[in-house]
């Protein structure tokens, strides 16, 4: 999962006009430790304030700061490139996508023109009818960023006691589990043990329960050729905290990976 941080700043301008003197200080951090956010810096009572995730007007006004990085990389020696984080998430990209059939014809997805798929033998047992495979998707640069699996047994998945917070998460309408379930898309935190751990898929509503003593996430789905799992490949860690997990959704890479897994349909 990445690791750029995040500092709350403070900024001070003086300048000296025979008997004038302005000055500007920052505001503090919150001390709310479950969901940092970072503060920006205060305006004059005539300008508006900043959000925390949204860049100054003025690049003189904004102090050097390191953005998120990539969530994913291949090789740790050559981390990925990342846009500039925005104060809301950019809309979705208007590039050429491709799309991907698993060679049974029943799961299918959309990326974007210039990333790639591999296939590999995918996790769970096989044997007739299970015919298990594994899609991971890559970008250009050839970092892998998902994964998609279809046609396993359908068997697996233990879940224990997390507090989850959910940052995201939206319905994917191209997906019914057996059951007639619509999974959903979700970005979440569970916390176990002190440590935070950051999941990026597609998954029963069940698995997006917020609150403590809530199931750990299972992404398995039961389709009507066997299991199916999504995920997105993070590092370790994936973020260093959750302001930094917060400013990577403001990034093309995290638009371009939810709408892949948006985009997924079965028939």
């Amino acid at each position: 999962m990445c690791s750029n941080r995040f500092r709350p700043f403070a900024a001070a301008v003086a300048g000296l006009a025979i008997s004038l003197s302005f000055s500007a200080c920052g505001i503090q951090p919150s001390a709310n430790t479950e969901s940092p956010s970072p503060s920006a810096a205060s305006s004059p009572a005539s300008e508006p304030a900043f959000s925390a995730t949204a860049p100054p007007p003025s690049a003189t006004a904004t102090p050097a700061a390191e953005t998120p990085a990539s969530p994913v990389k291949s090789d740790p020696a050559t981390p990925s490139a990342v846009p500039p984080v925005s104060a809301v998430p950019p809309e979705p990209t208007q590039a050429p996508l491709e799309s991907f059939t698993f060679p049974d014809g029943h799961i299918s997805f959309s990326y974007p023109a210039g990333w790639s798929v591999r296939t590999q033998r995918g996790p769970g047992s096989d044997g007739p009818p299970w015919q298990p495979l594994e899609a991971i998707v890559s970008d250009a640069t050839g970092d892998d960023l998902a994964s998609i699996s279809s046609g396993a047994n359908g068997i697996g998945c233990t879940a224990g006691p997390v507090t989850r917070t959910v940052l995201d998460r939206a319905p994917v309408p191209g997906l019914r589990e057996t059951d007639g379930t619509t999974p959903q898309f979700g970005f979440d935190v569970e916390s176990t043990g002190g440590t935070d751990y950051y999941s990026m898929e597609v998954s029963n509503p069940r698995f997006l329960q917020e609150g403590e003593g809530v199931a750990s996430g299972c992404s398995l789905l039961i389709m009507g050729n066997g299991g199916a799992q999504t995920r997105t490949i993070f590092g370790e860690p994936a973020f260093p905290n959750r302001a930094a997990a917060k400013a990577w959704m403001g990034t093309e890479q995290y638009s371009q990976l939810k709408a892949l897994m948006l985009s997924l349909t079965y028939s």
